[in-house]
């Protein structure tokens, strides 16, 4: 479940209990946690906002906690800011040893002059892509985070974080004030336990080993830049209220499918369509020909609950209503 917002405050009461209603409404178990951007604790905490979600635990995205310690940076075009925010992820993530040594046993019957550096160790012929599809990563415990976080920090503000022309990185100042009201949501960052934040989406043959590839639904990566899709569902510049609607519709249908066939299939689905009525006529026709059908994820979509999307949604707090379309009747011709 993803929700996108524009604007913050009292206006969203409605979605939230309107959220929580549609859970109920189709029998399916709330989430297990929440990612969000603010608001993971203190009190405006937005856990406070799902009463019915008491058993949902919220966590604050690593990523907006990670542009909120480099917000104390001069400027992004700094030829230090990559190196210094690949850092600050190794500060916050570590790898698991047990992918670890089993990319390294597969990898060893290759013979690429390629490496990188792991927690201080080197780990022959793994690119951070490699690291990335096969092993799976963890939140470091708190204290370790601000103990290495307030370690790169002084780095940076010193000699070390400085360019060939002597600018620096970081603004000192700033990043000491930064770091002083941001070094207690280290605890709002962890991985909630209990909650399994890897999907195997298949495998792969590395040399003599059959290596597992998995898929991070942690934080805002599962979102895989919506934002950035969500302006595209929109050909165009302009559109009346009823195209805009469908086109945001089926965009939003799309994104799912796509993001349902990379997660959950482990080979590319039979079907390449995205009409719903297609792929389910298609194989109601296999299970009475074959006696089985041909792609078994495809599910009904479940009983219509009233819930308001897009157009609908903002139309429902300005009393206005959604244009109709009406649809046409299809004209016989007469054959003499």
């Amino acid at each position: 479940m993803s929700v996108v917002t524009a604007v913050e405050g009292a206006g969203l009461d409605a979605m939230f209990r309107g959220l929580q209603d549609r859970f109920r409404d189709v029998r399916v178990d709330p989430p297990e946690v929440l990612y969000v951007d603010r608001d993971c604790c203190d009190p405006n905490y937005v856990g406070n906002k799902f009463e019915d979600w008491g058993a949902t635990q919220v966590r604050l995205d690593v990523w907006h906690y990670m542009r909120r310690i480099s917000s104390c940076c001069t400027t992004e075009s700094h030829p230090l800011y990559a190196q210094f925010m690949r850092q600050l992820s190794g500060c916050i993530f570590q790898w698991s040893q047990e992918d670890i040594d089993i990319l390294r046993e597969a990898t060893a019957s290759q013979d690429r002059p390629v490496g990188m550096t792991v927690k201080g160790r080197t780990v022959e012929w793994a690119t951070f892509k490699e690291l990335a599809l096969h092993c799976r990563r963890t939140t470091r415990p708190p204290e370790e985070i601000q103990r290495l976080i307030e370690d790169l920090l002084v780095v940076y503000s010193g000699q070390q974080g400085r360019d060939m022309l002597g600018t620096p990185l970081l603004d000192a100042d700033r990043a000491k004030d930064m770091w002083d009201s941001q070094k207690r949501h280290a605890v709002c960052i962890q991985d909630p336990p209990g909650v399994t934040l890897y999907t195997k989406t298949g495998t792969l043959k590395k040399g003599t080993v059959v290596l597992p590839t998995f898929h991070c639904a942690r934080g805002s990566t599962s979102l895989e830049s919506f934002h950035l899709h969500l302006n595209r569902f929109i050909p165009g510049t302009a559109a009346n209220d009823a195209n805009f609607q469908a086109f945001l519709l089926e965009g939003l249908y799309r994104w799912n499918q796509d993001r349902a066939s990379r997660i959950l299939a482990a080979e590319a689905p039979l079907c390449h369509s995205y009409s719903g009525l297609l792929r389910h006529t298609v194989n109601e026709l296999a299970q009475t020909v074959l006696g089985n059908p041909l792609d078994p994820s495809i599910h009904l979509p479940r009983a219509y609950t009233g819930e308001l999307i897009g157009i609908e949604y903002l139309y429902s707090q300005t009393d206005r209503a959604l244009q109709e379309i009406e649809e046409e009747e299809e004209e016989e011709e007469l054959v003499p």
